[in-house]
């Protein structure tokens, strides 16, 4: 069963990951020359969309513990 709702999740966010890897490049090499709340930015949108990726598929699937 977990299988199935993990191969639904990489399916669903499949679009995110090309702007996944852009963020932690962006993240690296402005490393020194941005402000860390600045450089991390684009990471904590990618961590905000996948969160609610995860609690949207949890509370489809009727799981009480995933919250």
């Amino acid at each position: 069963m977990y299988a199935q709702q993990q191969k639904e999740f990489l399916e669903a966010t499949a679009w995110l990951r090309p702007l996944t890897r852009w963020a932690a490049a962006f993240s690296f090499s402005a490393s020194g020359v941005l402000p860390a709340w600045l450089r991390n930015l684009p990471l904590k949108l990618v961590k905000r969309i996948l969160a609610g990726y995860q609690k949207k598929m949890a509370t489809s699937s009727g799981c009480n513990s995933c919250d």
